[in-house]
């Protein structure tokens, strides 16, 4: 994967794992699968940028976690989106769309979109 997608997905990782967690609360690798299944594979996350974002989000009390014991030893972490988290996810969305719109427009993507659909 090129240096600029990972950076894309640096730049876009917070908003889409507040995405998700506007449905439930999520472990790890559900965040993971849900990333990958979502978007037909072609978004994936290394497990250890994942959890970079998670701990990110957490400190900033936007997202909460706690474990629960799955089977007789095991643990899992889950996290939780907490009304600041809710009002971020709607600050950072909406600057997503703006700054989107804002590009295709400079890219005039609307005539090439054309062009490529031949």
């Amino acid at each position: 994967m090129g240096q600029s997608q990972d950076n894309f997905k640096r730049g876009t990782a917070e908003l889409l794992i507040l995405h998700l967690l506007q449905d439930g609360d999520l472990y790890g690798y559900e965040i993971t699968k849900a990333f990958k299944e979502k978007s037909d594979g072609e978004y994936t996350m290394a497990e250890a940028a994942l959890y970079l974002v998670l701990y990110r989000l957490v400190n900033a009390g936007y997202v909460s976690d706690y474990e629960e014991l799955v089977g007789a030893r095991r643990r899992r972490r889950y996290y939780h989106i907490e009304e600041a988290g809710r009002k971020y996810y709607k600050e950072i969305l909406q600057e997503y769309l703006t700054v989107t719109k804002s590009i295709a427009r400079i890219l005039d993507l609307r005539s090439d979109c054309n062009d490529n659909e031949e």
